[in-house]
């Protein structure tokens, strides 16, 4: 079944299938690892700081993740010939570990967010069902990883939030501005290349490369990736609504500072 469904004769590499268990085994290790990493940043106050903690792991993987796609990259480059057929033990573990992470972070959310992440549940499940069809199947790693490099803007991300909610994080005015300007113009920039442009990268290739896909398969394909591309409008909308938000409430402080002296 893998050979009739999963090769394509105009395949560049040869069909090498993983065995599903380490599939298993390694989304288990990193569900463990965050299970284990939360109850370390844990505070007693764990109701009211939900969010930020929550946040602090997101961030925590898309660091890690965003290393390991440079890394898998750098140690791989040839998966560029031929995104859809070409595989790796190193590539195969990275997809597992983000596997891991989402099934953690949406058994966190259902449980304890106290605002709607319905939004948040959605896109998991999406993501959990494409890279563990990816996985299970040994097929299409290459744009997985295309898809999850998406994290590095995800670092910038998270970390606007958490330079916001720790700020200052040193006593230099100057060197605040400095950071908090950079992840600004990093977020920005990452999210046009990693979430809009990936998307455009895994549709463009979706229709290029149909022929080499089952119906079904592409079909499931697309709906994956086109309901992240709506929900990453979404977010990028509401993304321009907080900062906007944030700019007339900082014009506001230096109205009212005007206003005193």
């Amino acid at each position: 079944m893998h050979k009739q469904i999963y090769y394509d004769q105009m395949d560049v590499f040869p069909y090498q299938p993983i065995s599903p268990w380490w599939m298993t085994m390694y989304i288990s290790s990193a569900f463990g690892f965050f299970v284990q990493l939360n109850r370390f940043v844990r505070t007693e106050n764990f109701k009211s700081n939900w969010m930020k903690e929550n946040t602090l792991l997101s961030f925590v993987h898309a660091l890690i993740s965003s290393i390991l796609i440079f890394v898998g990259v750098l140690r791989a480059p040839e998966m560029f010939d031929d995104p859809l057929s070409h595989s790796n033990h190193f590539n195969y573990a990275l997809v597992a570990f983000s596997i891991g992470y989402f099934v953690y972070d949406f058994r966190d959310c259902l449980y304890n967010s106290t605002s709607s992440s319905l939004g948040i549940l959605f896109h998991h499940i999406l993501v959990v069902l494409f890279l563990s069809h990816v996985l299970f199947y040994t097929r299409n790693l290459g744009y997985a990883l295309y898809g999850l490099s998406i994290e590095v803007n995800s670092v910038f991300l998270h970390a606007r939030r958490l330079i916001r909610w720790y700020s200052p994080l040193t006593s230099s005015i100057k060197i605040n501005q400095s950071i908090e300007q950079f992840v600004n113009i990093g977020n920005y920039l990452t999210f046009f290349i990693f979430r809009f442009g990936i998307v455009y990268v895994g549709l463009r290739a979706l229709y290029t490369q149909r022929h080499r896909l089952h119906p079904i398969v592409h079909i499931f394909t697309v709906i994956i990736s086109v309901g992240i591309g709506i929900l990453n409008v979404i977010l990028f909308y509401r993304l321009l609504r907080n900062q906007r938000k944030r700019s007339e409430e900082h014009t506001s402080e230096l109205q009212s500072l005007a206003y005193l002296v």
